[in-house]
């Protein structure tokens, strides 16, 4: 499920889903219009957290004394997950018990991690230095690769997972069947079906932008981010809903079958044979309980921001200050997902270790040529 598919205000979820009510995309942000702009370059000095004033929501609506620690904070995220997953690209192109096609997939979700970081860092920390809600420009590039590069980090576990399955349930035609130009089709394909519901949206909201149907999901605080509404928005969930439970399927099935099909290659496999395929057996299995690790702290970082989006959405919850700051710090606590998996990584395979062993060799190496020239 898509993470920035939660925010919305509880009293009015189906107008903030379908932009039925919502000011003129013109002057959401400008202040020209029917919805007044917040003081630009000034803090809050208190009032009610709303859609239309997201200086007052949130820690920065709450307390804008901590707005250094909150700049620090993001920017401690972004910079996490460029060397968390830089450190793990590096470790699949050069450790060789990670060297295996379906890697092409965990490579892609560390690119697509980084790829969510720069989405939402760099204009959560501007928002916070100005005082001042995102551009509509920003806004615009956050609707579309925020929930996309999420839709296509879910359609890379899919095909990881699957090719888990294939591996571990199918080692013997594995080779055959998990061939890098399906690879290759299969990750195009996942590009093209993710990014396309948002796309279509944006599309339609610059070409037809005074319409407020068109108009993008406001944030609820400075580092909240913009999302896609209307139709849009329902097969974007489809999407991440049909992923999840083919991913949920292959974890299962590799969970449940893997041990029944290593008795049953052991009595078809050679004996001289078996040890090799024994010992691979067991580093994928290492492989699928780190995979499975990486999921389950997923999970953890996704859950409160799940249950404050559905009780806004059932209407438990009605958008607030107190609710805006444990939704703003719910959302902190997602993005923490952008780097978890390297971390995950690092505590199986070492990976920052060496990837810090790689650099200092690296730093000798030239100080040592510029020594000699």
């Amino acid at each position: 499920m898509n993470m920035t598919d939660v925010f919305e205000e509880a009293t009015n979820a189906t107008a903030w889903f379908f932009g039925s009510t919502t000011p003129e995309a013109p002057t959401w942000f400008l202040g020209d219009g029917t919805t007044p702009a917040p003081p630009t370059g000034v803090l809050p000095t208190g009032g009610a957290c709303t859609l239309t004033e997201p200086t007052r929501c949130g820690i920065y609506g709450a307390a804008p004394s901590l707005q250094p620690l909150l700049i620090l904070i993001w920017l401690g995220f972004l910079l996490w997950a460029l060397f968390g997953n830089g450190c793990l690209l590096a470790a699949m192109g050069t450790t060789m018990d990670m060297e295996e096609r379906g890697n092409y997939f965990l490579a892609g979700m560390a690119v697509v991690d980084i790829l969510l970081a720069l989405t939402h860092a760099p204009a959560s920390v501007s928002s916070l230095a100005s005082g001042e809600p995102m551009s509509e420009g920003w806004c615009r590039l956050q609707a579309f690769f925020s929930p996309g590069a999420f839709n296509l980090s879910m359609s890379f576990m899919t095909g990881l997972w699957y090719c888990r399955y294939r591996y571990i349930v199918y080692p013997l035609t594995y080779q055959a069947t998990v061939t890098t130009t399906r690879i290759a089709v299969a990750m195009v394909l996942g590009v093209a079906v993710s990014f396309l519901p948002p796309a279509i949206f944006v599309l339609r909201h610059s070409v037809a932008g005074v319409t407020t149907s068109m108009n993008l999901a406001r944030p609820t605080g400075l580092t909240i981010p913009c999302n896609v509404s209307g139709p849009e928005r329902s097969v974007n969930l489809i999407v991440d809903i049909a992923q999840f439970g083919v991913c949920t399927f292959c974890i299962v099935r590799v969970l449940f079958e893997a041990r029944k099909h290593r008795v049953q290659i052991a009595n078809q496999v050679p004996a001289p044979a078996w040890a090799e395929q024994d010992n691979a057996w067991k580093v994928q299995m290492k492989i699928v309980y780190t995979h499975l690790i990486t999921v389950g702290v997923n999970f953890l970082t996704w859950l409160p921001i799940l249950a404050i989006g559905g009780m806004l959405t059932s209407g438990t919850l009605v958008l607030n200050n107190e609710v805006s700051i444990w939704l703003e710090l719910s959302w902190m606590l997602n993005q923490t997902s952008t780097f978890s998996d390297s971390v995950v990584f690092a505590f199986r395979y070492e990976i920052y270790r060496k990837a810090l062993r790689q650099l200092v060799r690296k730093i000798r190496e030239l100080i040592d040529e510029y020594q000699y020239d």
